[in-house]
Formats: C-alpha cells, sequence, structure tokens
C-alpha cells in the first residue's frame, strides 16, 4: 500500500467559498417542473461544466433532506484522519451485534456479525452499497464529533448536523413515543426495519407485538423532516463542496485536501449510475451518492474526463412535504415517482452539459475480444462458475469458451431483460472502465458502469429490462472511447 504523504496548506484550508458561489448564482434556472401530483414536491438542483461554464441552478438555498448523500462527509473525514496519520489502514473495525440494523439490503447482514473489516472496505459499502452499519462504524471509528468538525473546517452555509441512520431511526419512532430515546439504537433500527423486539422490554414499559403500522411510519417520518434537520443539504452546499475538492486536486494534488478528493472521488466511480446520469454516454466517467427515503431522492454527481479530473456536477435533490398521498415516494433507489422524475431528466441533464444524440465514432480496441448479447438466462448460465470462482482470471476462458456457444439474440419480448457478456483481455493491470449505453426507441438512454477487476483478463455481465417496442442499440466504451454497438429488437 502506497504511503501517504502530505503537507498541510493553510491558504486551501481557509480558501473561501465565495468564487464558487457566485458562480452558482450566476447559473440560469433549471425550469426542472415538479410533478403536479398533490405531494407538495419540490426539486432543487445544480448541473455545472467546469470547462465550458455551461449549466444551470434551482433552489440553490434551500434546504432538502438528503438521507445518505452526507455519507460522502463521513468518507472526507475518515480520509482526512488517515492521510494525518491518526487512524491505521488496516486498523480492524469489528461488526458486532450492537451495529446490526437488520435492513432488507444491508450489506453487512446478520451472518457478517463478528467480523473485522478495513476502514477502506466500509467505506466501500458505506458509498458503494449505502450501507447504514458501516456509517455507523466509520463515524464511531473516528467520533462523530470530528465527522461535523471535518465539515465546518470548509466554511460552507447549508449542512445539517450529520449522524448515522440509526440515529435517525431513533429519531423517527421518538416522534411517536419519546421513550423511544432512551431505546439504544441498534435495537431501534432493528424494530423499525424489521419488527424485532428482542431487548426491548428492558427499556419500554409496552413492547411492541407488531410492527410499526405504516400509516404511522408515514407520520413519523413527516415529523421528523419538519422538526429536525439533521442530514439536510442545500444544492450549493453540496455544490460547493465539490468545488472546493476540485480545486485542491488541481492546484495542490499532494496537500491534505488535494489528496482526500483523490480517495473520495475515486470511490465514487464504483458507484452504479444514477437516475440523474442515465443519459450521459461512456466518454465520460461518473461518480455518484444517492440518498432515498420516504418522500425523497437525492443524487449528486462528479463526472470525470479522461485525466480523472472533475469536469461537471449534476446535484438533484427533490422532496415531497405530503407523504400521505398515495404517489407519494417510498424508500427505494429504483422504482417510485421521484426515481422515474430524476431518470427522465437525465436527457436535459445531457443536453446541458454538451452531450448530443449522435455517439463519437467507433474506435478499434484490441482488448475487446468478445461481445454477446443474449437472453439474461443464457448469459447467467455461463456467468455462474464464473462468479462462484470469485472471478478467477483462470476461467476467463471458459467464460469466453461458454459466450461463444451462443448465437447472439436479435430478438427479445417486451418485458424481459436484455444481457449482454464481454471479454477484455491484455488488460496488464491497468484501472480500465467499461460503460454500456442500452438506447432506447424513443431516444432515452439507460446506462451501467462497470470497473474491471484489475486482472490481465476478465468479463462483464450488464442486463437491462427492455419495455419500449421498436430497435434499440447498445453501446459498449472501454476507458471512454466507443469501442462496439449491438442491435436488437423488442416486440
Amino acid at each position: 500500500m502506497r504511503r501517504f504523504l502530505w503537507c498541510l496548506a493553510l491558504g486551501l484550508l481557509a480558501w473561501p467559498s465565495l468564487a464558487q458561489g457566485d458562480v452558482l448564482s450566476s447559473l440560469p434556472p433549471c425550469d426542472f417542473a415538479p410533478l403536479n401530483d398533490g405531494t407538495q414536491m419540490r426539486v432543487g438542483a445544480v448541473v455545472y461544466d467546469f470547462e465550458t461554464g455551461r449549466g444551470c441552478a434551482q433552489r440553490l438555498d434551500e434546504a432538502f433532506n438528503t438521507a445518505s448523500v452526507p455519507k460522502l462527509f463521513v468518507a472526507g473525514a475518515y480520509y482526512d484522519w488517515l492521510i494525518q496519520g491518526l487512524i491505521r489502514i488496516n486498523a480492524p473495525l469489528t461488526f458486532t451485534r450492537d451495529y446490526w440494523m437488520a435492513g432488507p439490503n444491508d450489506c453487512l447482514r446478520e451472518e457478517d456479525i463478528g467480523r473485522a473489516y478495513r476502514g477502506n472496505d466500509l467505506i466501500e459499502a458505506m458509498i458503494n452499497c449505502s450501507d447504514n452499519a458501516a456509517t455507523w462504524m466509520l463515524m464511531d471509528a473516528v467520533g462523530w464529533g470530528t465527522v461535523n468538525q471535518y465539515i465546518q473546517s470548509f466554511g460552507i452555509a447549508g449542512i445539517g448536523e450529520v449522524v448515522p441512520y440509526s440515529a435517525v431511526d431513533r429519531m423517527k419512532l421518538g416522534m411517536i413515543d419519546e421513550a423511544w430515546m432512551r431505546v439504544p439504537l441498534g435495537l431501534a433500527s432493528r424494530y423499525y426495519r424489521a419488527g424485532l423486539t428482542a431487548g426491548l422490554e428492558r427499556y419500554l414499559t409496552n413492547v411492541p407485538t407488531e410492527r410499526l403500522p405504516r400509516r404511522e411510519q408515514i407520520r413519523a417520518n413527516m415529523d421528523y423532516f419538519l422538526l429536525y434537520n439533521t442530514n439536510t443539504l442545500t444544492p450549493r452546499a453540496m455544490a460547493t463542496y465539490f468545488m472546493r475538492l476540485r480545486e485542491a486536486l488541481v492546484s495542490e494534488p499532494n496537500s491534505r485536501e488535494g489528496m482526500v478528493a483523490r480517495l473520495l472521488f475515486d470511490v465514487m466511480t464504483y458507484t452504479q449510475r444514477l437516475n440523474s446520469v442515465q443519459a450521459l454516454d461512456g466518454t465520460v466517467l461518473v461518480g455518484g451518492k444517492n440518498g432515498f427515503d420516504f418522500g425523497l431522492v437525492a443524487e449528486a454527481n462528479v463526472i470525470f474526463n479522461a485525466q480523472r479530473i472533475p469536469s461537471a456536477i449534476v446535484i438533484v435533490f427533490t422532496q415531497q412535504s405530503n407523504l400521505e398521498h398515495p404517489d407519494a415516494q417510498r424508500p427505494s433507489p429504483f422504482r417510485g415517482p421521484l426515481n422515474s422524475y430524476v431518470r427522465d431528466l437525465s436527457l436535459r441533464v445531457a443536453e446541458l452539459l454538451g452531450q448530443g444524440a449522435e455517439p463519437p465514432p467507433l474506435a478499434l480496441d484490441l482488448r475487446l475480444s468478445h461481445v454477446l448479447v443474449q437472453t439474461q438466462s443464457t448469459i447467467g448460465d455461463c456467468w455462474q462458475p464464473y462468479r462462484q470462482s470469485g472471478f478467477s482470471e483462470a476461467q476467463v476462458d471458459g467464460l469466453e469458451a461458454c459466450f461463444r456457444g451462443s448465437l447472439p439474440q436479435r430478438r427479445f419480448q417486451s418485458g424481459t431483460n436484455a444481457a449482454v457478456g464481454v471479454i477484455l483481455r491484455g488488460l496488464a493491470g491497468n484501472d480500465t472502465r467499461a460503460v454500456f449505453v442500452f438506447n432506447a426507441p424513443d431516444g432515452q438512454r439507460y446506462s451501467y458502469q462497470a470497473d474491471r477487476r484489475y486482472q490481465d483478463k476478465t468479463g462483464i455481465y450488464i442486463y437491462h429490462p427492455v419495455e419500449q417496442i421498436g430497435r434499440w442499440e447498445l453501446d459498449l466504451y472501454v476507458d471512454f472511447q466507443r469501442v462496439d454497438r449491438q442491435s436488437f429488437f423488442v416486440e
């Protein structure tokens, strides 16, 4: 592991956010109209291209609940401690039962209790999987106060106190009965998320006998969002933080702040592309962090050019106030009206960033060994032994032989998944990135971003649900170059 060398740049640490603020204030309005569905929806946004100055802004200084987006600050604070030598990169952090939150989509699950993790592993789980227990463990490792002091050191207004979501779960339950505020965080989270009641009898006189009813959960969320400003952000604050890190990366890359920027931006690129940047093609790399909860979807993206320098930022915060409305968003990173709304904005975002409808010309890449478009079941059957091997390089030849044993699928039924398998060779240990863009008949684009596993040869498997009838086209980009196009029909 490389050694971290840094020098403290006092000028950067004291550098004010006035310049960024002036740029953001001068941007034209985005005119992202909210849904007119009775949910009292608000939309805040910043789209800004550093290279062209193009972009837009909306509700710059309004605070939004952003759920997991502030996990970026937790990662930044941890990296800052790491660079200062205040914590060791291999220092083990043990996932104990106290941290178990019992969420249905958690990466750290009950069977992982007792395992020790490195900080970097937890950061990846926190950013890429949005794992709440990992966030809690990292905040405990450096101190909740340290995380918020790190944020305050930037002097950026519009950032609420950052707390782990175990504390948020308990605060929401406290909206129903203040007795919950005496319950340990883990016990409160396990009840809020999974209805588990073991251990509550030590803290509550009346232990619940059933899961929290949905109507009470919705009301508790409405009260929480009204009364607390934890994990809130303004679009200006998020944009200013990204701009500050970019400035440090460009002007003083070996400074403490510049090294934090490099580490944070890098881990963000391992997140799958979010809704607001779906229409961007593979001539850019995207790093992102999302947040979702009742009535909100928040996304913060950094766009990178081939030199891995941020070329643009895309921030979209949405929030509904009337969570009792039938069209209110339920907590989900994929489904729901707000996810669809933000996904639909991506074409406008691409236009603002100068990405037209026509893709760049095809380039020859000798590393591309095979591409197969087929049904999900066919690709999945080939993929299974490779996955079970832990993506062993020794299994790539067998994976490619399986791909070559199938003819390309040119027609799919609407409502099924179109899948693609790719083999890359001769990667020489380089940090190779692949982007897949599914072009729908109506012009919408759906993009996926994959990273290679630091081998000389590797396989990649992506699938996408296809519903629109007509001709679809699939573009494959490797390291910012479009290297292949496949076509198929949906009927």
